[in-house]
């Protein structure tokens, strides 16, 4: 449960700014989670470590964040485990975006609303929604 913890900690210092502390624990966070096996939780915490490098926006954060997308896409679950796959199509979008590629963003944007729409998961359908 200390991980949980600890990844909505990190989402909530990334929603006040504090973009160095959040990458620093949502980061531990998915170390500790891809080395214990812990794939339930891991789309979660590699989604507040991507969205937190993007915003943050340092030197090596966009290649930090391509590798955290990566390494979720590589991660050892069922083919279709929509909670790896639906998160990893918004993160993608996200990097799109922060590389400059606005017809990829696009196109991986579109992705997801249709999965988030088709699976009725109200949550991602208002996240989708927002992504202009």
């Amino acid at each position: 449960m200390v991980p949980l913890i600890d990844i909505h900690i990190a989402h909530d210092k990334a929603m006040r700014g504090d973009f160095d502390a959040a990458v620093e624990l949502s980061r531990a966070v998915v170390e500790e989670l891809f080395d214990s096996g812990g794939w339930t939780w891991s789309a979660l915490a590699t989604t507040v470590l991507v969205e937190s490098l993007l915003r943050r926006d340092v030197d090596g954060d966009v290649d930090e964040a391509r590798s955290a997308i990566e390494r979720l896409a590589e991660a050892p679950v069922d083919p279709g485990f929509v909670f790896n796959e639906l998160p990893l199509l918004r993160l993608r979008a996200l990097l799109a975006r922060a590389h400059g590629d606005e017809p990829g963003y696009r196109e991986f944007r579109d992705k997801y609303r249709k999965m988030a729409t088709d699976l009725g998961f109200e949550g991602h359908i208002a996240m989708a929604e927002a992504m202009p």
